[in-house]
């Protein structure tokens, strides 16, 4: 099991920080829609306990994680979790399959993520339909070397998820506190169509 540590930094400059990567020598692993759904058992028994149960859907391939906290408390600035992830066939058979074991989607969120490499870091640039998010997955020592290489080093972070971020975002602006966070319809095709386009 692998123990990821991250985190987030708030209202960035995603095409700003993409061309800062390119310009240090960061390797761009690609940029994608992602479509996910979020499950949980119908009394929120994940939910109590901060384990996440996630399907993706990333460019036709269907991807199953749960996310938890360490078995072991860390003392980090980072967000730290003990992440098992793996590939799955199908996306609609496992969300079935899932259904058909008591579990029950309570929201789902999409975004375009950009994904780079830079500094033994994972560097994820993410439009959310509630703001622009950069991601640096990596150690104590180096999420920080490198947020300061791509000059993210003043920018606000968090190390909260982008659920819990919406849900805030959603309070501050006065609205209903629906989980789940997608595009518009128009948005959607429009974003997709630039992809479609790199």
């Amino acid at each position: 099991m692998a123990l990821e540590c991250e985190l987030k930094f708030l209202r960035v400059d995603l095409d700003a920080v993409s061309h800062r990567l390119q310009e240090a020598g960061g390797t761009r692993l690609g940029r994608y829609f992602e479509s996910n759904l979020v499950f949980d058992y119908p009394d929120r028994s994940l939910k109590e306990k901060s384990i996440l149960l996630r399907l993706r859907d990333k460019q036709g391939k269907a991807i199953l994680t749960v996310k938890r906290p360490p078995e072991e408390d860390v003392s980090s600035a980072l967000k730290v979790f003990d992440e098992i992830e793996t590939r799955v066939g199908d996306f609609q058979t496992m969300k079935s399959a899932l259904e058909a074991i008591g579990f029950k989607v309570f929201f789902s969120y999409e975004k375009i993520r950009e994904k780079w490499q830079f500094m033994d870091c994972v560097i994820c640039l993410d439009l959310m339909p509630f703001g622009h998010f950069v991601e640096i997955e990596g150690t104590e020592e180096s999420v920080p070397v490198c947020a300061k290489a791509i000059g993210l080093q003043s920018h606000e972070t968090t190390t909260e998820t982008y659920h819990a971020l919406n849900l805030a975002d959603r309070q501050s602006k006065g609205l209903d506190q629906d989980e789940s966070f997608v595009f518009e319809e128009t948005v959607r095709i429009r974003l997709l169509a630039e992809l479609d386009k790199e």
